[in-house]
């Protein structure tokens, strides 16, 4: 089974070449007419003659979608590498006292949050709700064969703004992480800042700024707001090695 963030990768693989189709795309119509045989008959030529005929559309109004995209796929991530570290510290234990007091306690509470909110279920989570339960109760003193809901503590990334992230690892006693990513000198070369505490702030301004790109898109907010083939592929770079180096304070 692939890591979270091989995972991530290969979406953000996928992404990519989805943008430069459409980029080619966009710069091929204009141009294929002098070089098309309208003679010739098949069906290439009349899916070539459609193509061109079209209605001519702005590449910018599909960049929108793409970041939407872009941020579904930080979101998963995010959640399949919280998931992954919460198994992992179980695994480390030997018996349910071993595990940090805070992990112990948070398992209880979003746990019983989530079991509450399943009249208004958020149809994106997949939850085993019966082993949940199980997986509860199994969880008391003494106990050597105890499980934490790791999907609980996942379902706590509701979003990709950077409270949320934040509150989501505090809950597996993550914290104070911000410069760590601005040691990242991936994300040093996506920003141009110097320093870890003043990139580690850049990025939390950063990624709040395309959260709110995301969410205005997502959510047809007044206004307009243009997203340009550079502003996507950088949003993308940043992304992605946001993405890395937190995935290694995650996993640490």
């Amino acid at each position: 089974m692939p890591s979270p963030l091989d995972e991530f990768a290969a979406q953000i693989d996928g992404l990519r070449a989805d943008m430069e189709f459409v980029r080619v795309a966009s710069q091929l119509r204009p141009r294929i007419g002098p070089i098309l045989q309208w003679q010739a008959r098949g069906v290439e030529t009349e899916l070539a003659k459609r193509f061109i005929k079209a209605a001519p559309s702005r590449i910018e109004d599909v960049y929108g979608p793409l970041l939407v995209r872009l941020f579904a796929c930080l979101e998963r991530y995010l959640r399949k590498a919280i998931t992954s570290a919460v198994i992992s510290k179980v695994m480390l234990a030997e018996s349910y006292d071993d595990l940090p007091g805070t992990l112990r306690d948070r398992n209880i509470i979003l746990t019983g949050r989530l079991l509450a909110a399943l009249d208004n279920p958020r149809e994106y989570l997949i939850l085993n709700i019966s082993e949940m339960i199980e997986n509860l109760a199994s969880c008391k003193t003494g106990s050597s064969r105890f499980k934490l809901n790791s999907d609980a503590f996942a379902a706590t990334v509701s979003s990709a703004n950077p409270q949320v992230i934040e509150k989501a690892l505090e809950n597996i006693d993550v914290s104070n992480w911000w410069d760590k990513i601005g040691a990242s000198q991936t994300v040093v070369g996506q920003l141009g800042t110097k320093g870890n505490r003043a990139t580690g702030l850049r990025a939390k301004e950063r990624l709040g700024e395309l959260t709110r790109w995301r969410n205005h898109v997502a959510h047809g907010g007044d206004g307009q707001i243009t997203i340009s083939d550079s502003q996507l592929s950088e949003a993308v770079d940043f992304i992605a090695a946001f993405a890395t180096a937190l995935d290694k304070i995650v996993q640490g």
